[in-house]
């Protein structure tokens, strides 16, 4: 669930949506033990015998992204019939088969009895980017195979594709990134808000003269006396540690500086403009809600899918309805 919990976010979503999608069988297996029902389709892995009949006794479709997982599937003696997704790699180049092999997995599986429905799948590289072509020719692709099997259901639109690319939406559409309020597209869907705010204290004030430095490796230097505020978070606690001084961070709706380099379980900022009194114990947003978690992987030099799913797990979770 992007780093906001897997049951907790199930729990939210399993009466809204049709499927919920997972990466690995262990996710498919913890949400089965916690009581979600909704039907699941498991995406991008490799699994048993005895895996593949647990997926087919706990309604778990399975992405079929090659042809010897295809034979696997086939040969499985698995009760009762099993959901297919088969997966075409339409220029991504990670996981999926090329038509003609796809072709020839879905003449063999569509001759068993204990398989079916199959759907059709394929995922996008670059459909935030509106100036690549690279979605043009995957649509492309995708379709040229489709039109060879009438009557297969569909899916492409990712988070991307949903807001940029109103083609892909076919049968199915595979939200992911904008359910936490992430848009991929930077922008192109201002309605989305943010779900996951990540929040410390302030647990230190000191003044600092002119000339010293804070924190590791004297990477920030008082241009002048200074009010400097101790954050209790740093990189121990998934706050990225490449972040450069400037950093927004907000405080009592007021943003102020990063000041010198993060460490494990500390980060700095620079208050000396506050414009409203700062104390020991004010709650601090590193991202979320007034703070997009976007600029932030900006900072970075990264994404916020990075951000969200690095928080650590000493982080405590605090879930409002």
């Amino acid at each position: 669930a992007y780093g906001h919990g897997l049951l907790p976010v199930a729990k939210t979503l399993a009466t809204q949506c049709d499927k919920l999608g997972v990466a690995r069988f262990g996710e498919a297996k913890q949400l089965r033990e916690g009581g979600i029902a909704t039907p699941l389709l498991l995406m991008g892995t490799l699994l048993t015998n005895e895996e593949i009949q647990w997926c087919a006794d706990h309604k778990v479709a399975l992405a079929v992204h090659s042809e010897c997982f295809a034979e696997q599937v086939y040969q499985s003696q698995h009760r009762p019939s099993l959901e297919v997704w088969l997966k075409q790699d339409t220029g991504m180049s990670r996981l999926g088969m090329d038509s003609a092999t796809l072709l020839r997995a879905h003449r063999k599986l569509v001759s068993k009895a204990n398989i079916g429905p199959i759907r059709l799948m394929t995922h996008f590289s670059s459909a935030e980017d509106s100036t690549s072509p690279a979605s043009a020719i995957q649509l492309q692709r995708f379709d040229q195979l489709a039109q060879q099997l009438p009557g297969v259901e569909h899916s492409l639109a990712n988070s991307a594709g949903l807001i940029a690319l109103p083609d892909s939406r076919r049968q199915w559409v595979r939200p992911g990134i904008m359910l936490y309020g992430d848009d991929p597209t930077s922008g192109k869907s201002p309605l989305l808000k943010p779900v996951m705010s990540l929040k410390s204290r302030i647990v230190a004030i000191k003044d600092v003269l002119e000339g010293e430095s804070v924190g590791y490796n004297q990477r920030w230097t008082a241009p002048r006396t200074s009010r400097v505020a101790a954050i209790g978070i740093g990189y121990g606690d998934g706050y990225p540690r490449q972040l450069p001084n400037g950093t927004p961070v907000l405080v009592n709706d007021q943003r102020f500086p990063l000041v010198g380099r993060i460490s494990m379980d500390i980060c700095s900022i620079d208050i000396t403009d506050a414009t409203s009194p700062i104390a020991v114990g004010d709650e601090v947003t590193l991202w979320g809600q007034g703070l997009p978690a976007a600029n932030i992987a900006a900072a970075a030099d990264t994404i916020s899918y990075h951000l969200f799913t690095g928080v650590t797990s000493r982080v405590p979770r605090f879930y409002s309805t």
